[in-house]
């Protein structure tokens, strides 16, 4: 799982897999625009896009191990180009909720099998560090160009389709993924008995409620910070360059993360992004001008891409098994299905004040969680891998 055809189809079935969530304040954007939704409306239909993204994930802990990923993959894609222009094309809010939601679903697919790839090679916070560059990367790329050219043109319509194209053009740089991975594959009674050990399997879901609580706080800001520039009254081409620059502060920060890897621990890194993420939110609440707006939205999005890899990685660190790291997605899912709707609503009672505060508790208490998930799990998980002679059985923390 260490070659590097492996970890490449790894990281682009990622990217593709993650391409709605980086645009999505493009997304949203336009389709509010366009087909003249309300605050709470598009927010709920960013939220139908991950209903289908968590749905279809949940599912994964029981097949991801069985069924092969070459087959999967290459079938989830069509399907995710297709809803993606049915979206499109319909007027109707409740069909284009719905083929969304199907996209979500195949989407997740994707973006699960990635997460699971990369989580099985022997240093998976190095890898989730590009994977989530890579995510980054293809977002900012498309970030500059769409707004310009086919919104420019062909509105929200033109998005879909392109997105489809993307998709699909894409597609061939996952020929290097492999049908099946090695955690797992042969379950012995050691690894069993070290995934059920109780302090173990809490600390696990200690461990997935705070990649739910960490991805429900960036992507509820993450939704909305184009309408924070937009209510501000900055011009809509310039907030399409910021956010194309964030994207890039995004890289770095993931980039950050695959060149610290594991060498100063876990918990430290994530400490750093969990603080600069704050700092990011008192900027953005007290911006007065174009350029505070594009500082704070870089420090922010320099952040999160610096604390994702290291949030996943909680888990993959302490998954004996294998089976639990996909469980990822879906709490991807749970927190970014939540967060639109939610953001919508907290903004339209209170403005964006009372949204920018919930998402600095709801980072405090991420912080937290993968605290207590290290501080509990790790012991066991380094004891069951020095017993199989992997490495030392002392923790780093």
């Amino acid at each position: 799982m260490d070659r590097v055809g492996v970890i490449f189809a790894g990281v682009a079935i990622s990217a593709l897999g993650a391409m709605t969530y980086n645009l999505l304040p493009l997304f949203l954007g336009t389709a509010q625009d366009f087909r003249a939704l309300s605050d709470q409306s598009v927010g709920i239909l960013g939220s139908s896009f991950y209903a289908g993204f968590t749905l279809a994930t949940i599912t994964a802990y029981f097949w991801i191990r069985r069924c092969s990923w070459r087959v999967v993959s290459f079938s989830a894609i069509p399907i995710a180009a297709g809803a993606l222009v049915a979206a499109g094309l319909t007027q109707s809010y409740l069909l284009m909720a719905i083929a969304i939601a199907v996209a979500g679903g195949a989407f997740s697919v994707l973006y699960g099998i990635g997460t699971t790839v990369l989580g099985d090679t022997s240093r998976p916070a190095r890898w989730y560090g590009l994977k989530i560059a890579s995510e980054a990367g293809l977002g900012a790329i498309l970030l500059l160009i769409l707004p310009g050219t086919v919104i420019q043109r062909w509105g929200f319509t033109g998005l879909m389709a392109a997105m489809a194209v993307v998709l699909l053009v894409l597609s061939p740089l996952l020929a290097g993924l492999p049908a099946r991975g090695s955690k797992g594959a042969e379950p012995t009674a050691d690894r069993q008995e070290a995934a059920l050990a109780p302090a173990l399997r809490f600390a696990l879901w200690l461990g997935l409620a705070a990649v739910l609580v960490y991805l429900f706080c960036t992507t509820m800001i993450w939704a909305f910070v184009e309408r924070v520039a937009n209510d501000a009254g900055f011009d809509a081409v310039a907030t399409g360059n910021v956010l194309s620059l964030s994207l890039v502060l995004a890289i770095c920060g993931s980039l950050a993360a695959m060149v610290l890897g594991d060498r100063f621990g876990l918990a430290l890194p994530l400490a750093v992004a969990a603080s600069l993420l704050l700092a990011s939110l008192v900027l953005l609440a007290g911006m007065d001008s174009l350029a505070a707006y594009a500082v704070a939205t870089c420090l922010f999005t320099f952040s999160f891409g610096l604390g994702i890899p290291y949030t996943v990685s909680v888990v993959a660190d302490l998954d004996v098994d294998g089976r639990f790291v996909v469980l990822t997605v879906p709490a991807i899912g749970i927190g970014v299905m939540l967060a639109p709707a939610l953001g919508g609503i907290l903004t339209g009672i209170g403005g964006h004040a009372v949204l920018l505060m919930t998402g600095a508790v709801s980072v405090l208490i991420a912080l937290a969680l993968a605290l207590l998930a290290l501080r509990m799990g790790l012991p066991h998980a380094r004891a069951h891998r020095h017993r199989a002679g992997g490495e030392p059985a002392e923790p780093i923390v």
